[in-house]
């Protein structure tokens, strides 16, 4: 959690979203420090793609306020949410197969000489991207999709991290994924967080939010009826928290 008297790095206050008459979200509180862990867990519907969309520029919310480092901020989009330094990693990854690792790591910021690709120097950068967050990539000359899928979501991850973002949402990373494909998405999460880096773990294996995040925030129905410690959180109470009545650490 944040220093006391300093403000957070993220903040939601009041935040509600509707879509006709369904309200995706009401009302709820979110908020993120510098280097923190933070899981997002609920069942389908309970709101947590509104959230992180709201977070990361795509919607606009109907109430509330958003606020980065303690000034109120209105996003006019994703690029916006990006310059601001918050970056999102989809469950489809969004890389594009046929190309190579650094070619994927700086789509759309690619290093150019005299108009020319400087390809050698984009090798570079990008494997010492990879190196820093401690992910071995047997060739860069091979196209994505000739990797693993744990691999593909570690560049991925080092394509968000590589524009020196604050914050790194992660929308069900380990999603189809081995189980040893699995522990090295985790530990990518832990190299975010000594980084500095504040993430955003969205997901439904409750085993792996427990085992990496500092603290679970629980949505049901649009609204957040759990944000605790997760020293204090266990796979039953959380359970109990997405279906049944329970609140805690807020108010509904």
């Amino acid at each position: 959690m944040e220093q006391r008297g300093n403000p957070p790095l993220v903040e939601m206050k009041n935040v509600a979203k509707a879509f006709g008459g369904i309200h995706a979200l009401h009302k709820v509180d979110f908020q993120l420090a510098p280097g923190e862990v933070v899981g997002l867990v609920g069942d389908n519907g309970a709101g947590k793609s509104t959230l992180i969309k709201i977070l990361s520029g795509v919607y606009t919310p109907d109430e509330g306020s958003l606020y980065i480092n303690g000034k109120e901020i209105h996003f006019e989009g994703p690029r916006h949410a990006k310059e601001l330094g918050i970056e999102t990693v989809h469950q489809d990854r969004g890389l594009v197969p046929g190309f190579r690792v650094a070619d994927n790591l700086f789509l759309g910021r690619e290093q150019t000489r005299f108009g020319l690709l400087r390809l050698r120097k984009m090798d570079s950068m990008a494997q010492q991207a990879l190196a820093g967050l401690g992910i071995e990539i047997r060739s860069f000359r091979e196209p994505v999709m000739s990797m693993s899928g744990g691999q593909q979501q570690a560049v991925a991850v080092a394509r968000a991290v590589s524009a020196n973002p604050k914050v790194v949402i992660l929308d069900e990373p380990t999603a189809a994924l081995a189980v040893k494909e699995v522990a090295k998405v985790l530990d990518l999460i832990g190299q975010l967080k000594k980084h500095g880096v504040a993430v955003v773990f969205v997901s439904h294996v409750l085993p792996e939010i427990l085992a990496v995040t500092d603290r679970i925030v629980v949505l049901r129905r649009g609204q957040k009826v759990g944000d605790l410690p997760t020293r204090d959180a266990d796979q039953d109470l959380i359970v109990k928290l997405m279906i049944g009545s329970e609140v805690i650490g807020c108010e509904i």
